[in-house]
């Protein structure tokens, strides 16, 4: 006899969708939890009261979610080209947006944002990071994968300059430490330059850290 076990899940996907829940499912050992966009008030969100048509052939994206049960858990959107008519009946087109995920990495952003605070933040390493999320959250990522999720954060951070202009801009330093280094492989020394809270304000390669090649630094 088959026994059905009912367990209520609530996340922010599931708030945001609940008028588009279809139901759930196992397959392959993984818990699928569909959502039909199409569902949801076009009508109110565009402004119209036009009768929306559907594509008759729609499709559907997987989302890997952080999963507390004994088996993976994914959001399954349906989603379908749309249109209408406007008031000079002309007919528009348009896609139902998935909020709170990214298309192309087929994660949640919470999730993407997660992996990278572990990385930057606590400073874990990318295989520890892949071991993690595989082991508590059964979710597969490859450090390759977290590698890029970085790198397309950080395209969108001012550069360090811009950074120090604008800590400066809150609060001017009057005062800093300098200090010296010599770093192995190179033939030169590094001055840095740190403010009272032990922030890096500024480095110069120089092969001394005294006389001239100081005074330079510190003209800078």
């Amino acid at each position: 006899m088959a026994v059905t076990v009912q367990m209520p899940c609530e996340a922010v996907v599931t708030e945001l969708y609940q008028n588009a829940f279809v139901g759930s499912s196992i397959e392959h050992g993984t818990t699928i939890m569909q959502f039909d966009l199409r569902k949801l008030d076009f009508q109110c969100a565009l402004g119209t009261t036009a009768t929306i048509c559907w594509r008759q052939e729609p499709s559907h994206i997987d989302m890997h979610e952080l999963s507390t049960f004994h088996n993976p858990l994914q959001y399954r959107f349906i989603v379908a080209q749309g249109s209408s008519l406007d008031d000079k009946n002309q007919r528009g087109y348009f896609t139902p947006e998935i909020k709170g995920v990214s298309t192309s990495q087929h994660m949640r952003h919470s999730v993407i944002r997660l992996a990278c605070s572990l990385a930057v933040v606590c400073g874990v390493s990318l295989r520890h990071i892949a071991l993690l999320f595989s082991a508590l959250v059964l979710i597969p990522i490859t450090k390759s994968s977290i590698k890029r999720w970085m790198d397309a954060i950080g395209s969108h951070l001012p550069t360090p300059e811009d950074m120090l202009r604008h800590l400066l801009a809150l609060t001017p330093v009057t005062e800093c430490h300098l200090d010296g280094s010599y770093p192995l492989g190179t033939d030169n020394g590094v001055m840095v330059v740190k403010d009272e809270h032990d922030r890096i304000l500024m480095t110069h390669e120089a092969a001394s850290e005294h006389g001239d090649d100081a005074r330079q630094c510190l003209q800078r």
